[in-house]
């Protein structure tokens, strides 16, 4: 596994490049995040400038601020977003925290550019940028493809599952037997 301390040097040195995400971060100094995939975990410090330092060592629930655990099989909601995945995730301590670490990665993907570009180019830094938000793309659609694809499998080939109209029109059919069922209960109850 990548040791921690490279991990919040990488985190530190693309947030360098964003003073308002380093503000926001600095306002929780201090404040210690987990990351846990189990059998992993990543415990990192907020410092007063907005930066991460990696807390080495295994932190105790009481030293850690807000905790995130991933299981294994939420790791394939990554391709997915963000979004996906951390409806899989257990959090537990400051959300705020949280938040605010989501809310200044967002700048992420423009400080690695940068970084990239100091290290291989402006020319091929944005194209390994186009490439990567390429890629991404393809598995946005291939997602979106298989989801449309599953549904209307799901919908029409196999019907499995039914449309609005039907579903509601079998609604008010039991309704009505039920209607019918009582006025038969009370003739039944008269004759008697």
């Amino acid at each position: 596994m990548i040791p921690a301390s490279l991990i919040a040097r990488a985190l530190s040195r693309l947030l360098s490049h964003d003073d308002a995400a380093r503000k926001l971060l600095a306002a929780h100094r201090g404040e210690t995040l987990q990351v846990r995939t189990p059998p992993f975990a990543l415990t990192l410090r907020v410092t007063d400038a907005g930066d991460f330092a990696a807390v080495e060592g295994a932190a105790s629930a009481d030293d850690v601020s807000c905790s995130v655990e991933f299981p294994l099989t939420s790791l394939p909601l990554l391709a997915q977003g963000k979004e996906a995945a951390l409806r899989s995730a257990k959090v537990a301590g400051k959300a705020a925290l949280l938040q605010d670490v989501s809310k200044a990665f967002s700048s992420l993907p423009l400080a690695a550019e940068a970084e990239l570009e100091r290290v291989v180019g402006p020319i091929l830094a944005n194209e390994a940028v186009r490439f990567l938000r390429a890629l991404k793309a393809l598995g946005d659609n291939a997602r979106e493809s298989l989801h449309e694809a599953g549904k209307r499998y799901l919908h029409d080939e196999a019907q499995l599952v039914a449309e609005r109209d039907d579903v509601a029109k079998f609604a008010a059919d039991i309704q009505r037997l039920r209607i019918d069922v009582q006025r038969l209960q009370a003739r039944v109850a008269k004759l008697a």
